[in-house]
């Protein structure tokens, strides 16, 4: 018995390798937008995946047609480095964080600016929660804020965290908060009984970006030692460590069904893994460092952005639509 399940052990990984290879192989260049007087620092795409949305060094913001690369329309509020776009659930809102204290939440359609957050520094992450009622924010204060989007009235605080806030994700039920920072840390917060539940030492140095993947099984972490890692996400015991990168990650993120990790880095690359072998299946290479990187919420594309070229391609993954 034991030697028959060890054989269908092996044929399941040869199997799941043999998928992994294929889809590799249609990861394919379909767009690309590019600058020259001026940087992206921010990109991400919209859920329906009719726009990609950038975010510069100088404060712009600028919505393309995903296939045409024609500007849609341009928005200027930030004043400095724009450090991440997010989208909520229904899409129809995204949110910028910013250097200049400020997280600015936009109407998709019309560009117009809704409501506007502040932190005590420096914002780097902010993010939707699952009903569209709130927003998490989090910075250079060490701060993790969650607002009131109608009110705009600070709604609960979370302290613990001993440096920067890179990044947050709020997880899929809306019950949880994740957070990593340059303290190495990564922590779990209970939104509604302002509560630390957990905290780990997750990385050797900065811990600069988090995904929580949608069926809650697992959450992924990029790290400033050059490495990823994958941690189960009740207990937030590390599952794998991810080698490939020779320079920090700026960020992960995980394809909506939850079988691949993409990794953007300062060693301009991006690398796809494979959540289940843990293998670096593709090895994407730009002309400097991928300061940022999403799949569409279908997982059809993958959008990144180096210094001056934002590039979108086509995945060839199932869409977890079809």
């Amino acid at each position: 018995m034991k030697t028959r399940l060890l054989k269908i052990t092996v044929l399941s990984v040869f199997f799941i390798s043999l998928v992994s290879s294929a889809y590799s192989q249609n990861i394919k260049e379909v767009n690309s937008i590019s600058v020259e007087n001026n940087q992206f620092t921010a990109v991400n795409i919209s859920p329906d995946n009719k726009y990609v949305i950038a975010g510069f060094g100088d404060g712009d913001i600028i919505t393309y047609e995903t296939m045409t690369g024609k500007k849609n329309y341009e928005a200027k509020r930030h004043n400095n480095d724009i450090h991440s776009i997010s989208f909520n659930k229904k899409g129809n809102y995204f949110v910028s964080a910013g250097q200049d204290r400020a997280a600015v939440v936009w109407s998709i359609s019309s560009g117009k600016q809704l409501k506007t957050f502040y932190g005590g520094d420096a914002v780097w992450t902010a993010e939707f929660t699952p009903d569209g009622k709130n927003l998490a924010t989090g910075g250079t204060d060490q701060v993790i804020s969650v607002w009131e989007l109608v009110s705009g009235k600070r709604y609960r605080t979370f302290w613990g965290h001993k440096n920067r806030v890179y990044d947050l994700k709020v997880t899929p039920d809306g019950k949880y908060l994740i957070s990593v920072s340059g303290d190495h840390t990564m922590k779990k917060w209970d939104i509604s009984k302002q509560l630390r539940i957990n905290s780990v030492n997750a990385h050797a140095n900065d811990v600069t970006s988090v995904a929580i993947s949608s069926n809650q099984k697992f959450i992924v972490t990029g790290s400033k030692d050059n490495t990823v890692k994958i941690w189960d996400y009740e207990t937030l015991d590390n599952l794998a460590l991810l080698r490939g990168h020779q320079w920090w990650i700026n960020k992960v993120d995980i394809s909506p069904d939850c079988k691949y990790i993409a990794s953007a880095s300062d060693d301009n690359t991006v690398i796809i893994w494979d959540v289940a072998t843990h293998e670096n299946i593709k090895t994407l290479e730009f002309e400097s460092p991928v300061s940022d990187l999403a799949f569409s919420r279908d997982g059809k594309y993958l959008v990144t952005c180096d210094e001056h070229k934002i590039r979108i391609f086509s995945t060839g993954f199932p869409s977890i639509s079809d």
